[in-house]
């Protein structure tokens, strides 16, 4: 797979599958994610790609992003998405990981993965997943997190930084009185506890 021209692909066909304004994001969610891998050690093309098609499938219709998400689960029988992530505002990750398999062909599972978990996360994810989840919620033109903790957890070491990416999200969502996805609240415990054992 040639992933700059998979980036090319992705990006020319964004401002035809969503607003111009969650185009932009996508746009700086994948600059950021390719920096981010480009400093872990990841290929930053395969972050790029990764972090333009994360919301690729956000503004279709929901029985369109639930028709190709339960195609992203039924290739996937050992680790399926789970109800949660079939949820009407997460349902668009599984199903952009479906659309990238069927209309590009791509069979980088740490790339489908990232993408298909960008949401709500799993225990057990890759670092390609963790640092798009990171790219996701830090990117710079987002109104939360404030710019002070969005420099401290990109000043951190990955693993700390998407421990406090992870505990934003949750601790967020709670102030909020929003329900918080059970996958997230269990990757919580997960990475706090393997922290703690370290």
């Amino acid at each position: 797979m040639d992933y700059a021209e998979l980036c090319l692909a992705i990006d020319a066909r964004l401002d035809g599958l969503i607003s111009p304004e969650r185009a932009a994001h996508s746009r700086r969610v994948a600059e950021l994610s390719a920096a981010l891998c480009a400093r872990e050690g990841f290929d930053p093309l395969r972050g790029k790609a990764a972090g333009l098609a994360h919301d690729m499938c956000k503004d279709m219709p929901k029985k369109v992003q639930r028709d190709l998400a339960a195609v992203y689960a039924a290739s996937r029988p050992g680790s399926p998405p789970s109800s949660a992530m079939m949820a009407d505002k997460v349902v668009h990750g599984p199903a952009a990981a479906a659309l990238l398999a069927k209309d590009y062909g791509l069979a980088d599972e740490e790339i489908l993965e990232a993408v298909a978990l960008h949401t709500v996360g799993r225990p057990g994810m890759g670092g390609l997943a963790r640092l798009l989840y990171c790219a996701d919620k830090l990117e710079p033109a987002r109104e939360r997190p404030d710019d002070g903790f969005r420099r401290r957890c990109l000043a951190m070491p990955s693993d700390r930084m998407f421990i406090a990416v992870v505990e934003g999200v949750v601790g967020w969502m709670r102030a909020q009185g929003k329900a918080v996805a059970p996958e997230t609240l269990i990757l919580y415990s997960t990475i706090v506890r393997e922290a703690d054992q370290r």
